[in-house]
């Protein structure tokens, strides 16, 4: 568990109860990874939605190769990754990797998506913001989109 305070000095979880940043602190823990580590990967059950406490990660696609990523959006401290862990069918979208040496907020998917079904109001507020997060990074892969030149 963490500390209900923690949680209350980001913006995604603004407008929120004590109650409710409470039931999601019971739910989280602080994580580490260490620079190039991977905290998601790509077609894996979505089961933690990550708060970037420190530090900074990179969300990363599978292009032409096997083994081949490309960088597709930077995230820093403050912001989310994992949103598929609250968003059917809860399997990871896209790789994401630690740029630098990170310190995160585990939030449990299963135990979040367990509090939207009790509190609809709440998971109707969680999930909004999450969709503001989704559109958020389709707007930066398209723009990453145009600036690819096409093939003639």
């Amino acid at each position: 568990m963490i500390s209900p305070e923690l949680l209350r000095r980001y913006p995604f979880f603004g407008g929120l109860s004590d109650t409710e940043l409470k039931s999601l602190a019971m739910i989280s823990e602080e994580a580490e990874f260490a620079k190039d580590e991977f905290l998601i990967r790509e077609g894996e059950d979505a089961d933690t939605l990550y708060l970037i406490l420190e530090g900074d990660v990179c969300v990363m696609v599978r292009t032409d190769g096997e083994d081949e990523l490309s960088k597709v959006t930077p995230i820093t401290a403050g912001q989310i990754v994992g949103w598929s862990a609250v968003v059917p069918p809860y399997k990871y979208t896209a790789y994401v990797r630690a740029n630098s040496d990170v310190k995160a907020v585990a939030i449990d998917g299963p135990g979040m998506r367990a509090m939207f079904e009790m509190d609809h109001d709440f998971g109707y507020l969680m999930l909004s913001k999450i969709v503001e997060i989704i559109r958020s990074r389709l707007s930066d892969t398209r723009i990453q989109l145009a600036s690819i030149e096409p093939e003639e």
